[in-house]
């Protein structure tokens, strides 16, 4: 065979390898898309890094784990200090409330607790009505037709010797109608307030022309009213408590437009000269519920603290 023919051999044989090679390559690529089609993979899936990995939910448990580990119940760590509540209210008495707002004001020759006793002790006696009053009457004079009218001296003593300042051994019924211008009364007067421990002070001044800033009444200062000209009845009291404007209290007996009374009043306010029971008892329109301090006054009072 000459060496042309081969080279056409030669030529020949690459080209139906290749022919072939196209034909076998077709068929392999037909096959591929057929599995793509079945849902077969055409490469393995790549494993993703464990970086990316994401760890089970922490509401889920894998179901080997449900049968090993068991069920654990969250609970909140324990405080690391216990809390500080604020301290309850206080709640103030009647008694401190009047201190805290100055209406009760300590002044004077008794200590304050003896001052908070004769308050407190006086509003035992209060009787705001004609019917209470009248009971009262009768259970201080221990006498069954006393009347809340005349009934100021035993009033008076009795307050004291419940706040202490009086001995109970005497009788506050010693006091009915007593008048300090009698020899024989002004004796009873003394043994009640002896002159080795109480001041004894007679001005004669009328009651709502007196300069109560220069000359004021404290707590457990005993009075007797002088009723004087254009008086119509005497009067007996003692000063229950004053406040920090200098006005002095008294619980004591007086007339009201509905009857006799027991009560805690006014006795005089400096700042205001129509103000209280002792302008009231010197003014005539009210001289129809009574009149007196015309004459001036009457003190006695403790020399010391006590």
């Amino acid at each position: 065979m000459r060496s042309g023919d081969l080279k056409y051999l030669g030529y020949g044989f690459g080209v139906g390898a290749s022919i072939a090679g196209f034909f076998f390559g077709g068929i392999f690529l037909i096959l591929q898309i057929a599995k793509l089609d079945s849902g077969g993979p055409l490469a393995p899936i790549p494993t993703p890094p464990a970086a990316v990995e994401s760890a089970p939910s922490p509401t889920e448990t894998p179901a080997a784990a449900t049968e090993i580990l068991p069920t654990v119940t969250a609970t909140a760590p324990p405080p690391t200090s216990t809390p500080t509540l604020p301290p309850p209210t206080a709640t103030l008495s009647e008694t401190e409330a009047l201190i805290a707002s100055g209406n009760l004001f300590f002044a004077g020759p008794l200590s304050r607790e003896t001052q908070i006793r004769l308050y407190e002790a006086s509003l035992a006696f209060v009787a705001p009505t004609y019917a209470e009053s009248k009971k009262m009457a009768v259970a201080i004079n221990q006498a069954r037709f006393s009347d809340p009218s005349t009934t100021c001296g035993p009033l008076s003593v009795a307050i004291l010797q419940k706040a202490g300042i009086l001995s109970e051994e005497l009788v506050a019924h010693d006091f009915f109608l007593i008048n300090p211008d009698l020899g024989k009364d002004r004796l009873v007067i003394k043994s009640f307030f002896p002159p080795e421990k109480y001041s004894n002070t007679r001005r004669k001044v009328r009651i709502d022309r007196e300069d109560w800033r220069a000359n004021p009444l404290y707590p457990g200062d005993f009075l007797y009213l002088y009723a004087g000209t254009g008086g119509n009845f005497e009067h007996m009291l003692v000063v229950t408590r004053v406040d920090n404007l200098g006005r002095a209290y008294s619980v004591t007996n007086y007339n009201t437009e509905e009857g006799f009374v027991i009560n805690e009043a006014l006795l005089y306010d400096p700042a205001d000269p129509n103000a209280g029971l002792f302008s009231q008892w010197t003014e005539k329109q009210y001289a129809l519920l009574g009149s007196t301090g015309f004459a001036g006054y009457e003190i006695w009072r403790l020399k010391e603290n006590q």
